[in-house]
This record gives C-alpha cells, sequence and structure tokens, in this order.
C-alpha cells in the first residue's frame, strides 16, 4: 500500500460534501464517508489501475455517489487533489495538477 496525501483543496472538497449529505439524510454523510475510505484504500493498493483523464491526473469513480476522486501517484505517495462531483466543471480541478507542481 502506498502513503496517501489529501490535500488541502480534496479535503474542503469533503468536507462540503460531507456536509451537504449531512443535511439531506441522517447518517448518509456516513456512508458517503464509508465510500471514500474505501476508494482511498483502492487507490492505494492498485494505483495504476485507474485511468489517466489528464497529464498524470488518475480518476476513480465512487460508487452509489456521483463523485470521481482525482489523484497523482508520485514515487510511492499518492497525492488526493479533488473529490468531485461529477456534474461539477471540471476546469477547476484540473486546475489543481498544476499547483502541486508549483
Amino acid at each position: 500500500m502506498r502513503k496517501i496525501i489529501i490535500l488541502p483543496f480534496a479535503e474542503l472538497d469533503i468536507k462540503y460534501s460531507v456536509n451537504y449529505y449531512a443535511n439531506i439524510e441522517e447518517g448518509l454523510e456516513g456512508k458517503y464517508l464509508k465510500v471514500i475510505n474505501h476508494a482511498f484504500l483502492m487507490i492505494s493498493e492498485n494505483p495504476l489501475s485507474f485511468p489517466i483523464v489528464k497529464y498524470s491526473i488518475r480518476k476513480f469513480a465512487l460508487k452509489d455517489f456521483p463523485f470521481n476522486v482525482f489523484y497523482v501517484l508520485e514515487k510511492d505517495t499518492i497525492y488526493i487533489t479533488a473529490v468531485f462531483h461529477s456534474k461539477r466543471n471540471p476546469k477547476v480541478w484540473k486546475t489543481r495538477e498544476r499547483k502541486l507542481k508549483t
């Protein structure tokens, strides 16, 4: 398993999503977090298994929630750059890889 670092923008993505689901239905935020944690486990075990969507950014599609986890693998570390709703403007997460390299 590789080390995962959740970058600040991705932490905010998760926080906002958790708050959203908490307001929709009691306990739904817990289900969402469970799916996110499973995604991180799958990514850490098999980071090269998921498709590259732009430059070195890879995407893992969540099950049961309309979100994608975007990440970059550098040596033995995985950087989670975004946890984005599939309907959200992709220009936002695409700019994050550039920020990672600076």
